[in-house]
């Protein structure tokens, strides 16, 4: 038994010989859906950050009343020191390292 195929079905099977072959290369160079992107994951709360930074300014607001009152009731005393004189000060010179022989 000879089997003849003629020019029609010979083009016909090579085009889909290459598109089927086109189509497993696709597939095996696509990425695979079941990896999840990382698009919306490690974005902090801004709402959450903005209040916890109100916490923090009104404790720092706290902390400078407190500083305030504590110098306006006296409790604090400053003391202005005449500086030494800097010209007489005496540049001591860098130690060398010792020599090993």
């Amino acid at each position: 038994m000879k089997v003849t195929v003629d020019g029609y079905t010979r083009i016909l099977l090579s085009v889909i010989t290459v598109l089927l072959t086109v189509l497993a290369v696709g597939m095996w160079c696509e990425t695979p859906t079941t990896i999840p992107s990382a698009g919306a994951q490690g974005i902090p709360d801004s709402g959450q950050q903005l209040h916890e930074i109100s916490q923090k300014l009104n404790s720092i607001d706290k902390s400078i009343a407190e500083l305030k009152a504590l110098m306006v009731s006296g409790a604090v005393k400053v003391q202005v020191v005449e500086a030494k004189d800097t010209k007489k000060a005496t540049v001591k010179p860098a130690l060398k390292a010792p020599v090993n022989k």
